[in-house]
């Protein structure tokens, strides 16, 4: 046994629940270079309110993409192995769409009221729209972990953290080209 690490499945129960609940619950806030000098900022904000179900819904719709991908190519190894490789083939694609259908429908209305704020920069290239975008992205994204780390030392409520995610939440725009739910 490795020191540090406690036995048994707790362990493996304690990093799928991170994997699925995230960090904050709020939403994320992600900076990765993409290219050629290029940095993209992205700030999820999940709309306030939201229920721990409704979050990890939302999540795993969100990630669909890259897990949907591993379990098509898993189960597309697996199956190749057992039945003839274009049966493997449409199985594993079936399975895979399926599970990205349920994890759609399973989400449900929340997954339309996320809101995201993106920014890409690229390094010594002054945009001044770009830089701007990007300075209220963190300045929002700082806002919400500050919220987070006054949530935890007991020196805000419940209530003013929610308020402060719904003022942050605010202040992120709709995509106008993302189809809304409901009657309009």
């Amino acid at each position: 046994m490795m020191e540090g690490i406690p036995p048994g499945p707790g362990l493996l129960r304690r990093g799928w629940r991170r994997l699925v609940d995230g960090d904050r619950p709020w939403g994320s806030v992600d900076i990765r270079p993409i290219r050629m000098g290029l940095t993209q900022y992205v700030l999820v904000v999940y709309p306030p309110g939201i229920s721990d179900a409704e979050r990890r819904s939302v999540r795993i719709w969100r990630g669909w993409p890259m897990w949907g991908t591993l379990l098509w190519i898993a189960a597309d190894i697996v199956l190749t192995q057992l039945i003839d490789p274009r049966a493997a083939l449409a199985l594993s694609t079936a399975a895979c769409l399926g599970a990205g259908v349920a994890a759609f429908v399973r989400a449900g209305d929340a997954r339309t009221r996320v809101r995201t704020m993106k920014a890409t920069v690229m390094s010594g290239f002054p945009d001044p729209s770009s830089r701007a975008i990007c300075r209220k992205l963190q300045a929002l994204a700082v806002t919400l972990i500050e919220a987070d780390q006054h949530r935890q030392l007991g020196l805000i409520s419940p209530i003013q953290h929610e308020m402060i995610w719904w003022r942050v939440y605010d202040q992120i725009q709709l995509d106008p080209s993302r189809p809304r739910s409901g009657l309009t």
